[in-house]
């Protein structure tokens, strides 16, 4: 009896189709087992972000708050993302750190630069600070938090400690308790705005730090994937950025393809100090600074 040869053309189609399968799922719900050459719609290059979030304002009329591109900055990361390491850096600077503003301002503390000459000169005075080039900013408003993260069904924190204060002029009242637990959006924007203890604004930069890498890590589940339209929505009515959309894809595509243990935090070291020039500012340690920078940036 004849053998029949096999059909190597149908035999290529077949492994063409199912290679397509298996890259599919890895890209929706594995990619860091993708191998870096072969991701699609991901960073190629490293790139310096600044991610900041202004004090919430209030309309004097209805009480609402209302989203301020030039509000003091509350919160203050540089995110520098590796794609070829395959490693995030974030380095959060307390808003009361006391630097040199170029342009005549003097010395000022850092939240207040925003205020004086919007993100153009906050860009400006941290190239000076830390000798580096930011690739882009990222400004978001404080309900973009809470919107963000009743959208992904709340986010995983371990709340170190009982968390109690009221604000009446800001409508800020915060009451949580120890221990791990899913936070709501409101409740996650109280978390990473306490800072009513001993360790005043490092505590709550901590907390941030904290937040974040838990937000990574909600992001990145496959489950979430279908959110990103509604998420990108969300995203975008609440913030002010130069980052094109495409690039905000990549690199959401890039965070998605790292765990929580390639992400390393910093806060910018220092000592606190009154005064009755400013207030109560942060001196950081150039040193240390300059030395975090030049290994990780």
């Amino acid at each position: 009896m004849k053998k029949t040869k096999p059909d190597i053309y149908r035999i290529l189609a077949i492994c063409t189709i199912l290679l397509g399968i298996l890259y599919f799922y890895l890209t929706v719900f594995a990619p860091k087992f993708i191998p870096s050459f072969f991701r699609v719609a991901t960073i190629r290059r490293p790139i310096t972000l600044l991610l900041l979030g202004t004090d919430v304002s209030f309309d004097p009329v209805t009480k609402e708050p209302v989203f301020n591109v030039k509000g003091r900055t509350d919160s203050l990361l540089l995110i520098r993302m590796d794609p070829i390491r395959g490693k995030v850096t974030i380095l959060s600077i307390p808003r009361d750190s006391f630097v040199p503003v170029p342009g005549g301002y003097g010395q000022q503390k850092i939240n207040a630069v925003n205020v004086i000459g919007g993100i153009d000169l906050l860009k400006q005075t941290l190239k000076d600070l830390t000798g580096k080039e930011i690739d882009h900013y990222l400004l978001i408003d404080p309900a973009a938090t809470i919107k963000l993260v009743d959208l992904l069904g709340g986010i995983k924190i371990n709340v170190e400690k009982d968390m109690y204060y009221n604000d009446n002029a800001q409508d800020l009242h915060i009451n949580l308790k120890q221990g791990e637990q899913k936070l709501s959006g409101k409740q996650a924007h109280d978390y990473i705005r306490f800072r009513h203890d001993a360790m005043g604004d490092i505590g709550r930069v901590e907390r941030q730090q904290k937040f974040m890498e838990s937000l990574f890590y909600t992001l990145a589940r496959p489950s979430n994937i279908i959110k990103a339209p509604i998420a990108l929505k969300v995203i975008f009515s609440f913030i002010s950025t130069d980052l094109p959309l495409s690039n905000i894809v990549r690199i959401a595509n890039f965070f998605r393809s790292i765990s929580y243990k390639d992400v390393t935090t910093f806060v910018a070291s220092g000592t606190p100090q009154n005064t009755s020039y400013a207030g109560s500012i942060w001196l950081l340690n150039k040193q240390e600074l300059t030395d975090t920078i030049n290994k990780y940036f």
